[in-house]
């Protein structure tokens, strides 16, 4: 995989947690875990939707629902179904959904 750009730091961690990454002859970007127990796992989003209003919890926000693909998990870590690592590819991607939605990037289809 080779290396497409890194995330700017976030408030909440105040360092690179992650990169991009993309294989030569794929479609889709790969993005790469590069801290903390989950470091050097690549992986993939597929499907990203949040839950019909009925599914509103009593703050106010709705539930984001992902599918996601490892591709590379070399320290064979139990990601599949890991609420821990669930929660934080999801804010992960909420990182990069706000990016880009502040940059005019976002894809809506």
């Amino acid at each position: 995989m080779t290396k497409q750009k890194e995330n700017s730091p976030t408030a909440k961690t105040k360092s690179k947690r992650y990169t991009f990454a993309q294989k030569e002859g794929d479609e889709h970007s790969c993005v790469k875990l590069l801290e903390g127990e989950y470091e050097d796992v690549i992986f993939h989003y597929g499907r990203v939707a949040f839950a019909p209003p009925e599914e509103e919890k009593p703050d106010g926000t709705l539930p984001m629902k992902f599918d996601y693909t490892i591709d590379r998990n070399p320290n064979d870590l139990e990601l599949l179904d890991n609420k821990d690592f669930i929660d934080y590819i999801g804010d992960i991607l909420l990182e990069i959904l706000a990016e880009q939605i502040e940059n005019g990037t976002v894809i809506n289809e």
